[in-house]
């Protein structure tokens, strides 16, 4: 997605991932046939963060609660600032330092939303941020170093793995949203040849969870790479096979994994694959030629979209994998964004926006930063989303936060 959307505050019905992507999650607006609009792209507000217009920085992507978007200027040396932007108009609801998450804070997490504000992971530390005023209501410390995505399970709890590089334990903890406490679901005791690491677990259906594992033994750093469904309500291993051949560069799956019903669909490294929940098996894999790096699977009704470092975006069948399309774009790409039959994406390497047919691959459009080509670092950063009524696309050239009106 792509980005979060909290629960009543956030229209749609999914999570984009996504951060995640991230996560990343398909919206439900993916799978909607396109209507017929004709694509304005005209710079409707724009909400400046510097009063020196020629200074810069970066940004998370940003999180949507109704028709408000959370966002942070992340400058080197500094405690993040939390923005709180009006998506339609761009007005600035609220903002907030803090300087906890100083050199902590990911641009590429993914958060969780509920009823109880926006929890966002800050390196080793939880923090639910109310997204009304931007006050911090709890912060939690794990033991371990957590990932930087956080995946919904129920309304007001989320799933988070932790590595605990003294204990030589990984563990997948379920969190309350509403008081940050953490209940333990699983642990794996390290084996004394390797380091094993935990990633991406997400809920597939009823008690399972699918996660994937990456071991790396000492001294050699051969690496096995495996995915694993687990059966909480009897605590055991249903199934578990290899996610990436076995190699010695720590190659496996570090996204969690996009699922559509039975099919659960993972990247690790070059390749992308499809697992079913149900029969606890692989049911197609399709090599590419680079991996995915900066950016996020998309799963849509008529096939799965991966932007690659090769500088190219895939469209590949849902049913066995193979390519349908794939169109030049650049590389390190943000997430995409889908609506209406169109595919929006920036490069990171370019700072270009992308307009793309999601049908055939045609590039519509591609459009740069007003300042891109006259003030140096004011180009579009891989920060994306769009407002709750998809009207609005949010883009970020380093000193502005700006919506474009979509359509005419």
């Amino acid at each position: 997605m792509m980005f979060h959307r909290c629960e009543k505050w956030c229209a749609g019905a999914a999570l984009r991932a996504s951060f995640i992507l991230l996560s990343a999650l398909a919206l439900c607006f993916c799978g909607c046939q396109p209507e017929n609009k004709e694509l304005a792209l005209k710079l409707s507000w724009r909400a400046p963060l510097f009063e020196n217009p020629r200074e810069t920085a970066e940004s998370i992507y940003p999180i949507q609660a109704g028709d408000q978007i959370i966002a942070a200027k992340l400058s080197d040396n500094a405690a993040p600032v939390f923005y709180a932007l009006d998506a339609r108009r761009g007005d600035v609801h609220w903002q907030t330092v803090d300087s906890a998450c100083s050199g902590n804070l990911y641009y590429n997490m993914k958060p969780f939303c509920s009823k109880q504000g926006v929890v966002i992971p800050c390196g080793s530390t939880l923090k639910c941020m109310d997204h009304k005023t931007g006050k911090i209501r709890w912060s939690f410390q794990h033991a371990g170093t957590p990932e930087q995505f956080l995946e919904p399970y129920t309304d007001d709890t989320f799933l988070q793995a932790v590595n605990d590089w003294e204990e030589r334990k990984s563990h997948i903890y379920k969190v309350n949203a509403n008081d940050g406490k953490a209940h333990l679901l699983h642990s794996i005791q390290w084996p004394d040849s390797s380091k094993l690491l935990i990633k991406t677990p997400v809920k597939v259906k009823g008690d399972y969870l699918l996660f994937t594992s990456i071991a790396m033994r000492y001294g050699t750093n051969e690496t096995e790479a495996r995915w694993h469904l687990l059966d909480l309500k009897n605590a055991g291993i249903m199934a578990s096979s290899t996610a990436y051949p076995a190699n010695k560069d720590g190659y496996g799956v570090t996204k969690q994994a996009v699922i559509l019903g039975d099919q659960a669909f993972m990247v690790a490294y070059d390749h992308v694959f499809c697992v079913s929940s149900t029969a606890g098996k692989e049911l197609w894999r399709t090599a590419l030629p680079r991996d995915m790096l900066t950016s996020v699977p998309v799963a849509a009704h008529d096939g799965l979209y991966c932007p690659m470092e090769d500088g190219y975006l895939y469209k590949l069948s849902l049913d066995d994998g193979r390519v349908i399309w794939k169109t030049k774009i650049a590389a390190t790409p943000s997430r995409p964004v889908i609506t209406n039959g169109l595919l929006f994406i920036v490069g990171g390497s370019d700072g270009v926006l992308y307009v793309i047919n999601t049908q055939d691959g045609e590039l519509i459009k591609t459009m740069k930063a007003p300042n891109h080509d006259f003030i140096r670092n004011q180009f579009f950063r891989r920060y994306i989303g769009v407002d709750a009524e998809e009207e609005k696309l949010m883009l970020f050239d380093g000193n502005s936060f700006r919506g474009y009106q979509i359509w005419r």
